[in-house]
């Protein structure tokens, strides 16, 4: 097996993840503090005596805070890095997932969560090719979903998308013969 040169290349360890979790997190935390001082004003409601531990809360929810803060920060370094990247190629031409997954250092699955989101907010315009699944730059592609899709729940493996007119991860509508979704980028 030859070596292969970019399976050892360096990928950042951090993540494009919501930040909503972290932040409900740290509410729910600083919740508990201000009760455990409210209710040191009215003893006869402690039932739990939270008003005796409760506002160590505070500490908890203030560094969760900053781990919201710390996640915003990163989601918007990736969406910087991969749009600086697709204005150095002038926003159009056709490249690899893994490519730009390369050179912008960040995971090929947290690039694809930038690029949907980055084409969501209308920064960006793409699809994918749907015979070979690379992205081609400045074509817009509109989601045309088939009726009473459901959208899976767990994927531990691939499915099954054999005889189907449509993409079995996002719904969108395909032509027949196509080897990937024009809209998610998915195997089909």
């Amino acid at each position: 097996m030859p070596y292969d040169i970019d399976k050892h290349r360096y990928y950042s360890k951090q993540k494009y993840e919501a930040a909503i979790g972290t932040f409900a997190t740290a509410i729910v935390f600083l919740f508990v503090a201000i009760l455990s001082l409210v209710l040191r004003s009215f003893p006869t409601f402690d039932i739990i005596a939270l008003s005796a531990w409760g506002y160590w809360f505070f500490i908890p929810a203030f560094f969760i805070f900053i781990g919201g803060f710390q996640q915003i920060y990163t989601n918007n370094k990736f969406k910087n890095a991969v749009k600086n990247a697709i204005l150095d190629r002038g926003g159009q031409g056709i490249f690899n997932l893994e490519d730009l997954a390369l050179e912008v250092g960040i995971k090929p699955k947290d690039v694809l969560r930038v690029l949907v989101d980055l084409r969501a907010r209308g920064e960006i315009t793409y699809r994918f090719n749907s015979d070979t699944g690379e992205i081609i730059l400045g074509e817009e592609v509109k989601y045309a979903p088939v009726e009473n899709f459901v959208a899976p729940k767990n994927l531990d493996s691939a499915l099954p998308s054999e005889g189907k007119t449509y993409c079995v991860y996002c719904g969108n509508k395909v032509r027949e013969g196509s080897q990937y979704c024009a809209f998610c980028g998915s195997k089909l």
